[in-house]
């Protein structure tokens, strides 16, 4: 099994095996072997099934037992995967040497599993394009069209859960995975079958029903993904993908609507719709107008509008993030520039309101006369769905791992972010999407910004974007009102920027979906208490939300600027690094 994945899609398997070593080379003998099979060993299982791939990929059969075969060892091939999937499913982004076995064992199943149907296809069309079938012949060319047809479909639905795999690695796709995914697709356009209903011809109930629906949803899984979402999104993403495919539009002429393009000659993922080098020759176009309007009536209509995939995973910052790529330019604005230098980073917003409060724990910062005891994000929930009223409890303190500042090395920068490099054990709260301060020096301010996305580099290394959001920051609370008269405080950050000299204060508050546009909360400044408007969020992330807002009462406005000018006086004084201390 110590085999590269690299080279996998480069060419077709060579087919040398005239029989298969562990069972009778048949449909009925593979058919017991697998029943034989202990899914509950995992390890072993595993290791038999790799197997049991390869030896079919390289038997010399007609293609349509290879199909039988294989479509045999899928069910079970399928669960194994998914067992595999679940060890890096959300876990650290730099892994144990156990945990790299896992990951690559699960890379060359899914790789190997894709390969085996596109080969099938491939073989399949070479026969049906160089035969001359006699009319005679009749049922073996249908069985071979089909056979073609239908492994081109598998083989795209293996590619997506590829893509997804590696999205969730955070890692790129292998030589040739593209270029194999657009000759499916070219094929079944050339031969007529890219629209075919499949869940007709195989009686099965897929939620794809046709070969430009899973290649559709492929390459949705691609334009959506730009290593800026987490895992639970990236799940979220597949399976409402499921029903998103079908609005998506994958044409051979260009429109007005056209938004990606494609070269189906070349290795390479959709690319945004401009004008492109010479030597790109688009071939296919892609809308995305249908899939846009669907989710823009989603937020005007009811809940029962919704799919139950969209129900369960489309969160307000999955919904944020998709939106914003399918109304925005894709192409970077910022040219970057070497630079190297070290950078000192920490992570999440109630770590940032420690170092920015001089090293007070949230209660301390309240300053409230009655001895409050504010709830956690998670008790405060609870007692919103919960019709027994629940004792308040303190929220925990940040304990000295949460609070630890890291320095990491700059590869370059643009003029709004760093490219870095990251070394050594990942923290948890090193994720996309996650608040960060930024210091260039012990003796410059920290800056706020965003992880705003992540990609394996060389072997336990990573490479990260970050994206600086804010230059002057003053931490504050929210609080928000329960039906039941009780008050949950949270931790927040004012933030001002000055812009050809206009000056604008905005909000950022936790990701939580307590917080949301056209709300009314309370800001709480030192010990004043003002009633505020969330306007329109800037940024929505799972683990933070950049709002605009404005005062309910214009007169209370000079209580902000007091404040933020009192912040500053007392920053001048303090050295944040002695909080580590």
């Amino acid at each position: 099994m110590l085999m590269s994945t690299s080279d996998i899609f480069q060419a077709p398997s060579e087919l040398k095996l005239e029989k298969l070593s562990f069972c009778p080379t048949s449909t009925k003998g593979l058919q017991e072997w697998v029943a034989s099979l202990s899914i509950l060993q995992l390890g072993s299982s595993s290791k038999e099934l790799f197997n049991a791939l390869l030896e079919i990929s390289e038997l010399k059969c007609p293609e349509m037992l290879r199909f039988d075969l294989i479509q045999i060892l899928h069910p079970t091939l399928d669960n194994v995967l998914g067992s595999l999937e679940k060890h890096f499913f959300n876990q650290s982004l730099i892994t144990t040497d156990r945990n790299d076995q896992i990951i690559e064992l699960a890379m060359l199943l899914r790789s190997h599993f894709a390969k085996i149907y596109v080969d099938i296809s491939k073989r399949c069309n070479t026969q049906l394009s160089l035969h001359k079938f006699s009319i005679f012949a009749f049922n073996q060319k249908k069985s071979l069209q089909t056979a073609r047809m239908v492994s081109s479909y598998y083989a795209l639905q293996q590619l997506s859960l590829l893509v997804y795999q590696q999205h969730l690695l955070y890692s790129t796709p292998l030589f040739g995975q593209w270029l194999a995914a657009h000759q499916l697709l070219e094929c079944a356009i050339k031969n007529n079958f890219s629209n075919t209903n499949i869940n007709q011809i195989l009686e099965t109930q897929h939620a794809l029903q046709t070969i430009t629906q899973a290649y559709s949803q492929l390459i949705l899984l691609d334009i959506f993904n730009t290593h800026q979402i987490r895992p639970s999104e990236m799940q979220g993403l597949y399976l409402c993908s499921l029903d998103w495919a079908k609005l998506v539009h994958v044409l051979a002429k260009e429109t007005t609507l056209s938004r990606y393009i494609v070269d189906i000659n070349k290795d390479h993922p959709p690319v945004f719709n401009t004008d492109q080098a010479s030597l790109y020759k688009p071939t296919i176009y892609i809308s995305t107008q249908n899939l846009l309007d669907h989710l823009s009536e989603i937020q005007t209509k009811k809940t029962g509008y919704l799919s139950k995939n969209e129900k369960l995973f489309l969160t307000p910052s999955l919904y944020f993030h998709i939106h914003n790529l399918l109304t925005t330019s894709t192409e970077r604005l910022h040219e970057r520039y070497e630079y190297s230098a070290q950078l000192y980073i920490c992570f999440s917003l109630a770590v940032a309101h420690f170092y920015l409060s001089q090293g007070k724990n949230f209660h301390e910062t309240l300053d409230l006369d009655n001895n409050y005891q504010f709830q956690t994000e998670s008790t405060f929930i609870n007692s919103m769905n919960s019709s027994v009223p629940l004792e308040v409890n303190s929220a925990k303190l940040l304990d000295r791992e949460a609070k630890q500042t890291y320095s990491v090395e700059v590869l370059d920068i643009s003029l709004n972010g760093y490219r870095i490099k990251w070394t050594g054990t990942t923290p948890a709260h090193l994720k996309t999407g996650e608040f960060i301060l930024i210091q260039e020096s012990t003796n410059s301010p920290w800056r706020g910004g965003v992880v705003r996305w992540i990609k394996q580099s060389t072997e336990k290394s990573l490479e990260l974007g970050l994206e600086v959001l804010a230059q002057d920051l003053f931490p504050c609370s929210v609080m928000v009102k329960t039906d039941r008269h009780s008050n949950n405080y949270q931790p927040a950050l004012l933030v001002k920027t000055s812009l050809q000299e206009k000056i604008t204060i905005s909000l950022i508050v936790s990701g939580s979906h307590i917080f949301r546009e056209k709300q009314t909360i309370h800001l709480r400044l030192g010990k004043e208490d003002i009633k505020i408007y969330l306007i329109k969020a800037k940024l929505i992330t799972q683990s933070f939300i950049h709002f605009e807002f404005e005062l309910l009462n214009d007169q209370q406005e000079h209580l902000v600027n007091d404040f933020i000018h009192k912040q500053i006086n007392e920053s001048k004084n303090y050295d944040l690094w002695e909080a580590l201390k």
